[in-house]
Order: structure tokens, then C-alpha cells, then sequence
């Protein structure tokens, strides 16, 4: 089942959808975990960060000796290593960390990109930001 994100409107859905769930699987039985509602990483920022992993490998490119990821791969293999937030995956019998980029919320992905780009800024590397990008109006906003 897909996530569900319940509000009161939603509710009525929620309590049908669990309880087709439990009518069809009988016998069976669910752990069920409520968090607040975060939306995932957007389109907007995926896109513009791969845009700045090709800018920051046209400027700085890497080597690797063996292996098949070269340009922007290898760069977001780095940023990941040192900037991405570890994040837990469970199942019934295991916990497992992992770090990645399709994982975080609009808000980690804010603040993963912030990381990258003063990392940039340290070192000269230029980015470009699109004025009417997502990330733009979010740093925009936040110096008001």
C-alpha cells in the first residue's frame, strides 16, 4: 500500500482503504506508524541539482581508476558520502542505514543543496541558479 496522508477530509478514504485491506488478507496482521506529512524532494530540485553536478564536473572533473561512474554520477556518489543525511529502512527483522538523495524531504534536499553549494563557493566553483527556480524562491524567502 502506498503511503496515505490523512487529514479529516481524507479520513473516510483511509478507513475504507484499511479496511478492504484487512477483509481481503484475513488472518493478517499490520503495524501501521502515523508521522507528519512531509512532501518528498521535487522535480524542481532533482533537476537543478543534476544540472549542478555537470556544471561542477565540466569545472572540476573527477577521476576513478576502475569502476563505470564518471562526471555528475561520480560527483553525487561524493556529495552523498559527506552531505547526504543517513536514513533508516526497516523491515520486520532488520534496520538498515543508507544514504540517499531519493529519500529526503523538500526541506533535507533544501538543506542538502545549501551544503553543496558552499562547498562550491569555497572553492570557486560556479553554479548556476535559475531565477524562478524552486530553491531561488525558497532562499529568497528566507532572507526576509
Amino acid at each position: 500500500m502506498d503511503d496515505l496522508r490523512l487529514t479529516v477530509s481524507s479520513l473516510g478514504y483511509i478507513i475504507t482503504q484499511l479496511s478492504n485491506l484487512i477483509m481481503s488478507n484475513q488472518g493478517k496482521s499490520y503495524r501501521i506508524s502515523i508521522k507528519e506529512w512531509r512532501e518528498k524532494r521535487s522535480l524542481s530540485q532533482n533537476s537543478m541539482y543534476w544540472a549542478w553536478l555537470t556544471e561542477i564536473d565540466k569545472q572540476n572533473p573527477l577521476q576513478v581508476d576502475s569502476g563505470t561512474a564518471k562526471g555528475n554520477e561520480l560527483w553525487h556518489e561524493v556529495f552523498k558520502k559527506y552531505f547526504c543525511p543517513v536514513k533508516s529502512i526497516r523491515n520486520e527483522n532488520a534496520v538498515l542505514q543508507t544514504q540517499s538523495t531519493k529519500l529526503l524531504d523538500v526541506g533535507e534536499m533544501t538543506h542538502y543543496l545549501n551544503r553543496i553549494e558552499q562547498w562550491c563557493m569555497d572553492r570557486g566553483i560556479k553554479l548556476t541558479i535559475p531565477v524562478d527556480s524552486e530553491y531561488a524562491k525558497l532562499m529568497e524567502s528566507q532572507l526576509k
